[in-house]
């Protein structure tokens, strides 16, 4: 007994009917290998075969006899590009102005909601009901409760096929600024739900049968996978957004989605042609914001690469002002519209604009991102202390982010805590087996000498050569 390995290329698509005739044709026998570095492919072994000259050419006939049309897939798959969120009046509790109030909370989420790319919108604020709520994929319900002074507004995102409550939030205020207050409850909802709605959107799929291999469903599926920083997910990610891009040239998400993959790259020092992946993330990125220009989060991740890999700190600030015009209540735009600031030596806004991201988005799965931005404009401060506080809390709750470590380290150095810095040290060194100073001296953006001095200099005291 023997078995037969097949390794299949092209579009998942092609590759999931082929390997489902396979499948059809010797029953029980079929087992996939996941690629390890391979940007394209996947392998299939077919197990408990007698292996002959012939029994190989008759089973591979059963690959050669499966044709597919590209453009086909194409058009049955490419309709799905985001989610449908249906928005209902919140319901008042009290007497007085409560009823409107929530009319104009529930129209002021539906306005912010809109500005996300990949979210459709459904709102009809009319008591007798919401005409096509049957048709989203979610529907956003909560109440609004008056006590004296107080204001509570409470909402929910609900799964419309399942009735599954997938997300929740709730939010107090005094009763004093009332047009402040909805624009602020808008912006949280927004902030709070935009980085859940990719594994929000993707178990969504799986449980209503339409879990295939779609463009949509790929680039859902990279995303989860970039956040891990495991190099094998990590390189998956890329391979996914790629064929993404292969599939449908047109759609923007997914190379500002590349663009990001490839500053992760870059920034774990896991590129093996650094030059090459700066280069390709600005391609990414530029063609991402001519496909949409009104993309908040591409334009941002666009700023980011010309910010941190290109250097080009006065292109990357209009980028983000652009970003944050369209879409206030994105988080990452603050996040890394404040970086630009740090590199910039702006200490004061960039604190400022990331103080925003966090209370905008403080459930965000990702916060460890902005985290380490923290650390930075903390260590760039001189406040040592606070510095290596927030990068002990990233490296704990996130331990493959490198970028964390660095500010963490030359903290700990400028402190002298030479026992934790060691530590920290090694498990920098884990992940950047060729992390050095003068590399790193290399490739950060700051514009103040003495901003990169005092980093380099506390890594240096930290142990770092």
């Amino acid at each position: 007994m023997s078995e037969l390995s097949i390794t299949l290329e092209g579009l998942p698509e092609k590759v999931q009917l082929v390997a489902d005739t396979i499948d059809t044709a010797l029953p029980g026998m079929m087992a996939w290998d996941l690629p390890d570095d391979s940007p394209r492919g996947i392998t299939v072994r077919i197990e408990g075969l007698e292996v002959t000259p012939r029994a190989i050419t008759a089973n591979r006939s059963v690959i050669s006899s499966v044709r597919i049309e590209p453009e086909r897939i194409v058009a049955a798959t490419a309709s799905k590009r985001g989610v449908v969120i249906a928005i209902s009046p919140l319901h008042a509790i009290g007497t007085g102005q409560e009823g409107e109030l929530a009319v104009l909370i529930a129209d002021e989420i539906t306005l912010t909601l809109s500005r996300i790319r990949g979210v459709s919108v459904l709102s009809h604020l009319r008591p007798e009901g919401l005409p096509g709520k049957a048709s989203a994929d979610f529907a956003l319900e909560g109440f609004l409760q008056r006590q004296g002074s107080q204001l509570r507004i409470s909402v929910k995102l609900v799964e419309t096929f399942s009735h599954l409550v997938c997300w929740s939030a709730q939010y107090e205020y005094e009763h004093d600024n009332l047009f402040h207050m909805q624009q602020e409850v808008a912006a949280l909802v927004a902030a709070g739900l935009e980085p859940e709605l990719p594994s929000l959107s993707a178990e969504h799929l799986r449980r209503t049968g339409m879990s295939g291999h779609g463009p949509y469903l790929l680039l859902l599926r990279a995303i989860s996978l970039i956040h891990l920083l495991d190099r094998k997910s990590f390189g998956e990610a890329g391979r996914l957004l790629s064929l993404v891009i292969e599939a449908e040239p047109e759609f923007s998400s997914a190379y500002s989605w590349l663009a990001l993959w490839h500053v992760f790259l870059v920034g774990q020092d896991w590129a093996r042609d650094p030059v090459a992946s700066i280069t390709r993330a600005g391609e990414l990125a530029e063609l991402a914001v001519m496909l949409d220009p009104n993309d908040a989060r591409g334009l941002t991740i666009a700023g980011h690469v010309r910010a941190f890999l290109h250097h080009r700190l006065d292109e990357a600030l209009p980028l983000h002002e652009r970003a944050l015009a369209i879409n206030p209540s994105l988080a990452l735009a603050w996040h890394l519209s404040g970086m630009t600031h740090a590199y910039k030596g702006n200490l004061a806004e960039a604190r400022r604009r990331i103080e925003r991201c966090r209370l905008l988005a403080p459930r965000d799965p990702h916060c460890f991102f902005a985290e380490g931005a923290a650390i930075i404009v903390e260590l760039l401060s001189g406040q040592h202390e606070a510095a290596a506080d927030i990068g002990r809390g990233v490296t704990q709750l996130h331990p493959r982010f490198s970028a964390a470590y660095k500010p963490y380290l030359a903290a700990l150095g400028h402190l002298k805590r030479e026992g934790e810095a060691d530590s920290v040290h090694r498990r920098l060194l884990q992940i950047e087996p060729d992390f050095s100073i003068p590399k790193f001296y290399r490739r950060m953006p700051f514009e103040k000498r003495e901003h990169l001095d005092h980093y380099t200099s506390g890594l240096t005291l930290a142990g770092a050569r």
